[in-house]
């Protein structure tokens, strides 16, 4: 497209993959039907909590992330994010996403690579939903895992058990180990996990501080359909941070540059 094309856009961005509008689309679908995005010369930003106000997402997608990156005023747009999740889903890996809005009516999204172009038109929303505030908290607890490493001990917890209870008391780990429980009427599960000093192993356990025992429930379905949205193509490992009974905190730098956090408030103790 023609610099005199681009300029007559509001809103223009061209991405080399199709891979990280798969993961942000797949992560807004987590826990919300329509999205509404926020652009400006500095770039994407998306925020919003679900339906029952359980869980946020916040995405913070630079101007220089993009191949190409062209929005002169500050504009907001909105999609159903599962009818354009659709659309990005038919490009191959490799493909690239063009992405334009002009007159603030629709959105066009090309995607091309080697030799097929595909061109969609997509009709914007409206949403009278208001940006959600981001939780303002200092955790006591970090921990940074491998996603695919978090995704098993999901599934293992998650046969016996519909929360998974973190536990990195200073007393029982010596700052080196963390452990993830669950239970139920079914039975009881407990998985450990030792840092490990190999930090090329981006299926371990990369690193843990503990400032405060910590130990905490959380919604293993929230958490597991956040991992699997993200995936490990584009960011190996996850950034946990949490406190006794308070909110749950991932983050997620896709490519090290785009990233996503996502808050999960606590299950009550039984």
């Amino acid at each position: 497209m023609s610099s005199k094309s681009i300029s007559e856009l509001e809103f223009y961005t061209i991405t080399k993959n199709s891979e990280i509008w798969k993961s942000v689309s797949s992560a807004i679908m987590t826990i919300i039907d329509e999205a509404l995005f926020d652009a400006g010369p500095e770039g994407i930003t998306f925020r919003s909590m679900d339906p029952s106000h359980i869980a946020l997402i916040d995405i913070n997608w630079p101007s220089s992330a993009f191949e190409q990156y062209h929005c002169s005023s500050t504009i907001k747009f909105g999609v159903r994010i599962d009818e354009f999740s659709k659309i990005i889903k038919r490009a191959n890996s490799n493909d690239s996403i063009e992405i334009g809005i002009k007159d603030n009516n629709s959105l066009n999204v090309k995607t091309s690579g080697s030799g097929y172009l595909r061109n969609y038109k997509m009709k914007l929303i409206e949403s009278t939903g208001s940006s959600s505030p981001l939780p303002q908290m200092t955790f006591n607890s970090k921990i940074v895992i491998g996603i695919a490493a978090l995704d098993k001990i999901l599934n293992d917890v998650g046969v016996v058990s519909e929360k998974i209870t973190i536990d990195t008391s200073n007393s029982v780990s010596n700052n080196k180990t963390a452990i993830f429980s669950g239970d139920s009427d079914r039975g009881e599960v407990k998985v450990t996990m030792d840092a490990n000093d190999d930090k090329s192993n981006v299926e371990s356990l990369q690193e843990i501080n503990v400032k405060e025992n910590s130990k905490s429930a959380y919604n293993i379905d929230f958490i597991s359909k956040i991992i699997r949205a993200i995936g490990h193509q584009l960011s190996n490992l996850v950034t946990i941070e949490y406190s006794s009974n308070k909110p749950l905190r991932l983050e997620f730098l896709l490519t090290s540059m785009v990233r996503i956090q996502f808050y999960l408030a606590p299950r009550i103790q039984d």
